[in-house]
Order: structure tokens, then C-alpha cells, then sequence
């Protein structure tokens, strides 16, 4: 996880604001303008998902007081890996980060996170525990476009009298305990960020327990930010508003891979020019799949995109002139999908026998404006080559 940097934005609100906001349905209606005393600060904001590849822009909530008064607005961020799919009751869906409420025979309610209620019983399962004349919510908040699935199973005997258990999507019923149903999988979705998951339950005379296991969140999303945005006014009123940022893994239909040195794409490169991937390219990401359009490629070097990338060259010499067949193999860690392509490499001369790659942040491809045509560098070729995650993030390294 990591925090953001605080960002204050001052904003005045007239009369007029708070017509427009009362007509698009704001939560709750706002006192009247001279009961300061009840001046009430509400956010009002959207949801964002962006590609890993790009940055995601600022888009602060609109903060209306019901008093006019002057609102700052500040922000703090903290990052959640969802990976390919987020599994068990851990990072952004761990136990603690569920809201728990309880309700007693006397009609009091405990909302301090009632650990009496829950048990842990690892990283991948958890039991819900409700006491004799009592209930219990669990809630959590959906951090992006998904689908949720889960076990869930009645631990005890097979007398359901006065027993409930029932799970809820934004307070709607969608599935529950019945006569004779002690056990189910629960598969729901889509969902949208900001949806609230809960799981309910209430007994009679007699407690029970309902274990739920094998949790996952299945999204499209790597991980998302969870923005917590503040408003206060000069005299210390406040309102917040909690936004979710999806990062979003880019699609493996557009990927692009380096074009062919043959004398038709791109010149056959010099005697002594470089054949590594620093020169002759690596694939990018590429919206409208041209490299002679630059302004919307990705590359895949150094980025979060879980896809791996590995190459190996096959070459040979005639009459002066070296071929290189590059095989490239582009693998989506969160799928099944596989790409592969051959680069045609020529070169004047005998073929390169290994080569020493440029240092990580010195990459160039075809097409690039970074790109310089390939010179008298020297640089021998390498057979094999991999870029994984790790090396991604380190530095790219061929083998």
C-alpha cells in the first residue's frame, strides 16, 4: 500500500450549486441555509478505471455545504494488489477491512467490529459466529468491476429453526439459508466499484455458525486505489467520500511487435550495427496496431502489464549476409493467451555470436521518437532472451 500526497482544493459553493445538486438527488437533503449550527458537508464523486499503462488523472468530488461555506479537500491513497484474481481473506478484502455490526436481544447495536462475531480460521476461510437472540452484518465494499464467489456452509446441526443467513448485494436479497439448504457456492456479478457485499445472519433462542471459504474477486482490474477524500470547512465540519481507482491490465489483442530490418520496413542494418532488442525493438502496446504512429504506444518494458516476454534467435550466414529469425513469445500471466511472432533480422556480414544488452531506461524500437536508427555500436547478438516480472521491474536482461 502506499499513500498519496495531500491535495488541498479550496471551493466556494453559492445558492446556485446547491439548486443544481438537490435536482440530481444528492444521499440526503441539506437544512436550510441559516441553520448553520446543522450545516451538513457532503461529496459527491465518480468512480475511475484506467489502463496500468497510463496515469490516472485527479478527478476530486464536487463538496457542497449546506451553509455555503468555503470547503478544502483533501486526499489520501492507499494501493491494493488484486493480481488476477484476488483470492482468500487477505490485501484489500482482508477480514479486518470488513465492516461488522451486531445486533443484541435488547436492541442495542455494537458497530466496533464485534470479534466476538467473527472467527478467523485462516487466510482462505472465515466463520461467522452469531450468538443466542442476536444478528450480525458483514459488509464490504466492491473496489472494482468484478465478480465475487465464495463457499458457504452451515456448521452445526441439522435444526435450522430461527436461523438465518442470507447474503445481500446493495441490501437486496440474493441468496440465503434454507429448510434443507445448509450449504452453498455463491456467484454474483457483475458488480461495480462502489457495490456493497454483505452477509447477514440472525438467530433465536439458539446461536449458530456459518463458515464461509474459498473467496475470490474476479476482475479485470491489477489492483486499485482506495482514495480517501476529506472535506472540512474553517470551522472544522467535515464531510468524505471514499473513490476507487481500478487499474486496468491491457488487452494481449494490442500488442505489437517490432518490425522486420529486410530492406522493406527498415534498412538491413550495417556490418557492425546492434541486433539486441534495446535496437531492434521490443513489442509494445499499441492502440491502433501502426508503428508509425507513436503517440499511443505503451512499451511493455519496465510497466506493470502481467505479461511476460521472451525471444530466441535463430541465424545463419550466405554470400555476405547474415539472417536473424527472432521468435518472440508474449504470455499473459492472467490467462491462458500466448502470442508469438518471428522477426526477420538482416545484417550485413557475418551474424553476431552473443551480445551484451543496453542498460535498463536505454531502450529504443522502431517507430519510437527515442529511436536512433541502428549505428556502428558493435554489440553482438544474444541466441536466447526472457523478460519476466521480476526483470521488468529490475532491469530488462537477456540470457
Amino acid at each position: 500500500m502506499q499513500n498519496g500526497i495531500l491535495t488541498r482544493i479550496f471551493i466556494a459553493h453559492s445558492a446556485v450549486l446547491l439548486s443544481i445538486a438537490g435536482a440530481s438527488g444528492m444521499a440526503q437533503p441539506f437544512p436550510g441555509q441559516d441553520s448553520v449550527v446543522d450545516c451538513i458537508i457532503q461529496l459527491d464523486g465518480i468512480h475511475q478505471s484506467v489502463s496500468c499503462l497510463e496515469t490516472a488523472e485527479l478527478i476530486p468530488p464536487v463538496a457542497l455545504s449546506s451553509c455555503g461555506a468555503a470547503v478544502a479537500l483533501s486526499h489520501k491513497d492507499q494501493y491494493f494488489n488484486l493480481g488476477c484474481t484476488a483470492s482468500g481473506f487477505q490485501g484489500y478484502f482482508a477480514l479486518s477491512r470488513w465492516a461488522v455490526s451486531t445486533i443484541q436481544g435488547d436492541g442495542g447495536v455494537d458497530v466496533t467490529g464485534a470479534p466476538n462475531s467473527l472467527l478467523v480460521e485462516g487466510a482462505n476461510s472465515a466463520s461467522v459466529v452469531v450468538a443466542p437472540e442476536s444478528a450480525a452484518s458483514l459488509r464490504v465494499a466492491i473496489p472494482a468491476y468484478g465478480f465475487v464467489s465464495f463457499d458457504w456452509g452451515y456448521i452445526g446441526g441439522s435444526n435450522l429453526f430461527n436461523k438465518a443467513f442470507w447474503i445481500a448485494v446493495n441490501g437486496e436479497r440474493t441468496d440465503e439459508l434454507k429448510a434443507g439448504n445448509t450449504a452453498g457456492n455463491f456467484f454474483f456479478g457483475p458488480l461495480e466499484a462502489g457495490d456493497v457485499l454483505a452477509l447477514n445472519t440472525s438467530a433465536d433462542k439458539e446461536g449458530f455458525r456459518i463458515e464461509v471459504a474459498n473467496f475470490e474477486f474476479h476482475s479485470n482490474a491489477m489492483g486499485v486505489i482506495e482514495r480517501e477524500w476529506k472535506a472540512e470547512d474553517e470551522a472544522g465540519r467535515q464531510g468524505s467520500f471514499t473513490q476507487w481507482v481500478s487499474i486496468k491490465k491491457p488487452d494481449i489483442s494490442l500488442v505489437t511487435f517490432p518490425g522486420n530490418f529486410d530492406g522493406l520496413e527498415f534498412p538491413v542494418l550495417n556490418r557492425s550495427a546492434s541486433v539486441s532488442p534495446e535496437w531492434a525493438g521490443y513489442p509494445v502496446i499499441d492502440k491502433d496496431g501502426l508503428l508509425s504512429t507513436t503517440d499511443d504506444q505503451f512499451p511493455l518494458i519496465g510497466s506493470r502489464a502481467p505479461f511476460d516476454i521472451s525471444w530466441k534467435d535463430v541465424s545463419g550466414s550466405s554470400q555476405g549476409l547474415c539472417t536473424i529469425l527472432r521468435e518472440w513469445t508474449v504470455t499473459d500471466r492472467c490467462g491462458d493467451n500466448v502470442l508469438q511472432h518471428t522477426q526477420l533480422i538482416m545484417l550485413h556480414g557475418e551474424c553476431p555470436e552473443s551480445s551484451e544488452p543496453l542498460p535498463f531506461g536505454h531502450h529504443a524500437y522502431p517507430g519510437n521518437p527515442a529511436y536512433s536508427a541502428p549505428g556502428e555500436m558493435g554489440r553482438p547478438m544474444s541466441s536466447t532472451g526472457s523478460l519476466a516480472r521480476d526483470s521488468l521491474e529490475a532491469g530488462a536482461t537477456g540470457q
